[in-house]
């Protein structure tokens, strides 16, 4: 992911390459005018996914979950890809459909 500067003039004459590229590759384009910054083209996706951070980052509630979260990776209360997979097949085959991966 990177910031390309262009000018107006050139995010005109190539809008269709640019918005291609932007929805492709998550490019961005930083669009000048005579040198100052007036806008940026980014891909559709890339938008929604700065949308959706912004009102993750605005809720206290989710701020609280993501803080708690990351003091359970700091302390090590986590599970190894290979004990959510066991608890998963274990839930799967109905052997243990309250198996959760070992503490």
């Amino acid at each position: 992911m990177y910031m390309t500067t262009i000018s107006v003039a050139d995010a005109r004459n190539g809008l269709s390459q640019h918005i291609e590229s932007a929805a492709s590759t998550h490019e961005r384009f930083d669009i000048t005018r005579n040198g100052s910054r007036v806008a940026v083209l980014l891909g559709a996706d890339d938008f929604d996914a700065l949308l959706e951070t912004v009102d993750i980052l605005s809720s206290s509630d989710e701020m609280a979950a993501l803080q708690s979260a990351i003091r359970e990776i700091e302390s090590g209360d986590v599970f190894s890809g290979d004990e959510v997979r066991a608890a998963l097949a274990a839930r799967r085959s109905g052997s243990n459909p309250d198996a959760t991966p070992a503490a």
